[in-house]
């Protein structure tokens, strides 16, 4: 995975109902927020931008008109629509969990991960333990993020390996 990657709001707005917005920082140098996926958190959680502000990690980016994001735009929300152009553009990997927009970017060529992902990739850089990951599975799930059965029943089979 790279030291810099773009972040779509999903996976944020999970990491910051369970506390571990700071698990970006420990496995990412750089996470790149479009300003329009931060404008989306915002509306949920107003502190959020003091809160990315102190873990130093994360870089509001403004992204550029261009015929590409206007198509976008038609087919995805506008922070999916910002983070996939601006993945594309900075040829960036990207943290993306919505079914539609990650397939989109995939399309694009752009090496996407989402929440799950996320997770795998903290056990096996040891920023986390097996069990801790799974908590934070149980605690995404519990608390309304939606994955597919499959996807939970690889991703416990992968953390209990």
């Amino acid at each position: 995975m790279s030291v810099i990657i773009v972040s779509d709001t999903s996976s944020l707005i999970v990491l910051e109902k369970l506390e571990s917005l700071d698990l970006l920082g420990e496995l990412f140098e750089r996470v790149l927020i479009p300003e329009v996926v931060l404008s989306e958190i915002q509306a949920g959680s107003p502190d959020i931008a003091k809160t990315l502000d102190q873990l130093g990690c994360f870089e509001q980016v403004i992204v550029n008109p261009s015929s590409r994001l206007d198509t976008l735009s038609l087919l995805l929300d506008a922070g999916e629509a910002n983070a996939i152009e601006l993945a594309v553009s900075w040829q960036l990997p990207l943290i993306i969990d919505e079914r539609k927009g990650r397939q989109i970017a995939h399309q694009m060529g752009v090496k996407i991960t989402g929440f799950a992902g996320l997770l795998i990739l903290a056990v096996r850089q040891q920023v986390m333990s097996n069990k801790q990951a799974l908590d934070l599975l149980d605690r995404a799930l519990a608390g309304g993020m939606r994955l597919s059965d499959a996807l939970v029943k690889q991703v416990r089979g992968q953390l209990k390996a």
